[in-house]
């Protein structure tokens, strides 16, 4: 599992991990929780993954956000 940390554009970012494969969890504040891609065997790939990918988008390079194992 992956936390993301990040207070805007949260339903973006849900939407986008889901398209990807990422499967959403649960959200508690600023903390979203993804499950990763089945078969995923290295979780710091995973959020290395969903990191370039929110910042892949036209507004994820201005995001103040952080994605952590858990």
């Amino acid at each position: 599992m992956i936390i993301i940390n990040l207070a805007q554009k949260q339903e973006e970012i849900i939407a986008l991990l889901e398209a990807h494969g990422y499967t959403f969890v649960k959200k508690q504040g600023i903390k979203l929780s993804f499950e990763v891609p089945a078969g995923t065997e290295d979780m710091n790939a995973a959020a290395a993954e969903a990191k370039a990918l929110i910042k892949g988008t036209e507004w994820g390079p201005v995001l103040y956000f952080n994605v952590v194992v858990a």
